[in-house]
């Protein structure tokens, strides 16, 4: 069948139909344009106000945890003040802010805030802020919040033991020559050389930097030969923002020590982890808090040396102790223990524990003083044509004291701000006895065991062979408690009159007074002394021997004993030991140094 042409009236409608099918669509098109256009205007303006927002929330976060402590007295009123002075008022209607004080510590609370409001001690504060954002397009609005999380710590940074007071330089140059095996000249370093060291400071900042590391977790976690410390300690002080009043005397110590060139490949861990020997113990759960914090170089290089020397033989000390100008006093030492270095935030762990804690070296000496001429014995001086000389030899042990960041203040001033350290002294055993013919490995117990050698005239030519000896029946010990705890309180001004405090004062001295005193009595009970002449037995009375002896202990040597309080203890203080008295370096306060967590 034929169809019959289309006529053009009947085609030009369905083209005009067609038309209007094609712009209806266009048009649903460009609307559906126009309002994605308009909700992403919407979209967009959430998205800025919410970063709006996080600054202001991170900013008062800041300021909020610069002020903090347990009592979150101020904190929340500088948070909300911070807020404001960045735009953001609780006028406003729709305008929230709440503010937390708490503990930040990722080691203890779950992710991801590791933050526990109320939790004490104090170091971090949160704020949330929220504000109405209208939609211009879409609605009626929503609620944007944004919420910021500051940790800001008060570091403390102290010792227990160290410290250079009234300390012959010639004293300290030979005991750092004999734990660090160098040879540095006495007039290399005067006093003023180590005291000036011993005043300067570090930042933990600069020792990260001098050794090319990232974070202070990487310098803990380096282990360094005692050189190579030494090396980055000069580093750290030629570089140092820390303003030194006696910086150049100090660099000028450091490069002698450094110019020594110490000896030796065995390697020493900057981090004291776990218990483990180390320089630094670091009290944060994050070590980076420590970044500010600020140490003596003075204290780390005595840490160095005694980690050097720890568990080996006793070292000598070159130079005689001179006692008043009567006597002489010969010392040798032995570390057991090294002391540490802590840094770190105040206050105990959720297990009871305290989170920065330092403890004094465990050291043993060996004394022997020798008083010259002076002494008579007529019947011994008539029989054996010599004076003879007395002697005492003595030696003890000073086990670690401990001393822990109990709390810390900050306040406007550093005048008005404090740390207080908790402090627990040592054991002491004191022994008035003969040394052993070889000093005993530091893994061997410390004993008491062998009499006292009081009189020792040899044979001339033969010095094996004594002339005349006289020793006491047993040897005689004596016990310094360790005491009970007690508490210092310590200002935020670094470098004066209150940086080094002492418990317990119960000088060396006194102690070997008091172990004197038990051996006079025990050599005046019968049988108290042997005495032989050419190892054949006693030829001499008794009772003359007993009062002779007697007589010049009680006159000579108990004045040479107290005079130990001005040679012994600042030895042993070197060595960050101390008998009955635990004396704590508070070496400095950084407050408020806050961090953005979140």
């Amino acid at each position: 069948m034929n169809r019959l042409p289309t006529s053009p009236g009947r085609m030009a409608s369905r083209g005009r139909k067609g038309q209007r099918g094609v712009a209806s669509v266009l048009a649903v098109f460009w609307l559906l344009v126009a309002v994605a256009a308009l909700a992403a205007i919407d979209v967009g303006n959430v998205f800025y106000q919410r970063r709006v927002l996080q600054s202001v929330a991170d900013l008062a976060a800041n300021a909020g945890a610069q002020v903090v402590d347990d009592t979150c007295s101020r904190a929340p009123a500088t948070a909300i003040g911070s807020a404001g002075a960045n735009g953001f008022s609780t006028s406003v209607a729709g305008n929230t802010i709440t503010t937390s004080c708490g503990r930040f510590d990722p080691t203890l609370y779950a992710a991801p805030s590791y933050f526990a409001a109320s939790a004490t001690p104090s170091n971090a504060v949160q704020v949330t802020v929220s504000r109405q954002v209208p939609y211009f397009f879409l609605g009626a609005g929503r609620v944007v919040s944004a919420t910021g999380l500051a940790q800001a710590v008060n570091v403390g940074a102290f010792t227990i033991g160290t410290t250079t007071a009234s300390i012959d330089p010639t004293v300290i140059t030979g005991l750092l020559n004999a734990m660090l095996g160098t040879n540095i000249s006495s007039l290399q370093i005067s006093a003023v050389g180590y005291a000036g060291l011993a005043q300067s400071r570090i930042q933990v900042g600069d020792l990260v930097a001098a050794a090319g590391v990232g974070t202070v977790s990487q310098l803990l976690a380096l282990n360094l030969t005692a050189a190579q410390i030494v090396r980055l300690m000069l580093t750290a002080l030629q570089t140092t923002h820390v303003a030194n009043a006696n910086l150049s005397v100090a660099l000028d110590t450091l490069q002698a020590v450094v110019n020594a060139n110490i000896p030796g490949s065995q390697t020493i861990a900057i981090g004291a982890v776990n218990g483990a020997t180390g320089l630094l113990q670091v009290g944060f759960a994050d070590t980076q808090s420590a970044l500010k914090a600020t140490i003596s170089p003075f204290d780390a290089l005595f840490v160095v040396a005694e980690i050097a020397q720890a568990g080996k033989s006793a070292v000598s000390l070159s130079t005689n102790l001179n006692l008043l100008g009567l006597a002489t006093a010969s010392l040798q030492l032995q570390v057991i223990q090294p002391p540490v270095l802590a840094v770190g935030e105040a206050g105990k762990t959720p297990a009871g524990a305290w989170r920065t804690l330092a403890h004094t070296a465990q050291v043993r000496a060996y004394l022997s003083i020798s008083v010259g001429g002076g002494l008579s014995l007529p019947i011994v001086s008539t029989l054996l044509g010599v004076t003879p000389l007395l002697s005492l030899p003595i030696s003890l042990e000073v086990a670690p004291g401990t001393a822990w960041l109990q709390s810390t203040k900050c306040a406007s001033t550093a005048a008005a701000s404090n740390s207080v350290v908790g402090v627990q002294p040592g054991l002491a055993n004191v022994c008035v006895g003969d040394w052993p013919v070889n000093i005993p490995a530091a893994s061997t117990a410390f004993s008491c065991t062998q009499p006292a050698t009081l009189v020792n005239v040899p044979v001339p030519l033969i010095p094996s062979l004594s002339l005349l000896k006289i020793t006491t029946l047993a040897a005689v010990p004596a016990v310094v408690p360790a005491g009970s705890a007690s508490t210092l309180t310590f200002d935020g001004i670094a470098g004066n009159a209150d940086d080094y405090q002492s418990v317990n004062s119960n000088a060396a001295g006194h102690v070997l007074s008091n172990a004197l005193a038990g051996l006079a009595a025990s050599i005046s009970q019968p049988n108290g002394l042997t005495a032989s002449v050419l190892g054949l037995g006693l030829l001499l009375p008794l009772q003359t021997v007993v009062a002779w002896v007697v007589s010049t202990l009680v006159s000579v040597l108990t004045p040479l004993l107290n005079a130990l309080d001005l040679i012994l203890v600042p030895v042993l203080q070197l060595l960050g030991a101390q008998i009955g008295v635990s004396t704590v370096h508070d070496i400095s306060l950084t407050c408020g140094q806050s961090q953005l967590q979140y």
